[in-house]
């Protein structure tokens, strides 16, 4: 019984120093790149502190939010608003998804572009 509950606190702390040392290495972007049906409309550097109304064109209203390196939809009048309760995403890769309104915030930019290294 004591070794069990050895092994489990030592799988605990690896798995929460992978997850802290992945989280640590992780590139903050640069940008975030706005879709909607696939097509850009909007492209905001994360450098600058703004609010973006996307979609009023299209019969939809979401507020995209930058402020501290981070982006974010403030508001959205979908439905279920599961955009807006993603929160703040800041890391290359990482995205916000309106699935009513085919709405995608993604991050972009501060990690190594592969193509170049492959050159």
């Amino acid at each position: 019984m004591r070794n069990d509950i050895l092994l489990i606190a030592a799988l605990l702390l690896l798995a929460l120093g992978l997850w802290a040392l992945l989280r640590l290495t992780k590139p903050a972007g640069a940008e975030a790149v706005v879709t909607v049906d696939g097509a850009i409309v909007a492209t905001i550097p994360l450098s600058i502190e703004a609010r973006v109304p996307i979609g009023a064109e299209r019969g939809f209203l979401n507020v995209v939010e930058v402020a501290g390196g981070r982006v974010r939809v403030l508001d959205a009048d979908c439905p279920d608003r599961l955009c807006v309760r993603q929160g703040w995403i800041r890391y290359d890769g990482e995205s916000i998804v309106c699935l009513p309104h085919r709405l995608v915030v993604s991050i972009r930019g501060g990690g190594q572009d592969l193509d170049a290294v492959a050159r």
